[in-house]
């Protein structure tokens, strides 16, 4: 596995990194596929409808949109749920996408530059101030440098999850089968 020159990213990195990224694809098309089917649309005109949209916004749209239809509501907690566990990654995707990588201070991970040369913003508190002497707990959204294993992990849990939501999107009759790509 040969290191390019140019940074810290190995073969290995850029492997996970499209396949992560298309990971994400593969979800909007589901979603793509449950509005088409939700709404009786023919695939191409919801397809134009959503090519500017990321991931989120698709989110947000077929929530939105199956709130609106009035699906049951176990129905649409659970297709809350599958997307959920995509939408908690979706900050790695951006970086994926949008960031310069670099190696961290522990050096068999990799991080986005932005971390070492950060934007001036305000911050949250990070400690709970009614409950000041429990530690804080860094969240799932909160890493910001990852190892090839880290990287492999959530391209596997992607992965996994799109596949059992779209088996679940098949029997909840919320897709057709024409509308699924495997």
């Amino acid at each position: 596995m040969s290191t390019h020159p140019a940074n810290c990213l190995t073969d290995r990195h850029l492997l996970l990194f499209g396949a992560i990224v298309q990971c994400y694809a593969r979800y909007e098309l589901l979603i793509q596929a449950i509005i088409v089917h939700v709404t009786g649309s023919d695939a191409a005109t919801v397809l134009l409808l959503m090519c500017d949209s990321d991931f989120n916004t698709k989110r947000r749209t077929v929530l939105d949109l199956l709130r609106h239809r009035s699906i049951p509501m176990d129905q649409y907690d659970r297709v809350g749920e599958y997307l959920m566990v995509a939408h908690t990654h979706t900050g790695l995707l951006h970086d994926i996408a949008h960031a310069n990588w670099v190696l961290s201070a522990s050096s068999d991970s990799v991080q986005p530059d932005w971390i070492l040369h950060p934007r001036e913003s305000i911050k949250p508190l990070r400690d709970d101030p009614l409950a000041p002497d429990k530690p804080y707990i860094e969240r799932e959204e909160d890493k910001i440098a990852y190892t090839l294993e880290d990287l492999d992990d959530i391209r596997h849990r992607l992965e996994e999850n799109r596949r059992w939501f779209s088996d679940y999107l098949l029997v909840a009759h919320l897709v057709s089968k024409s509308g699924l790509l495997s």
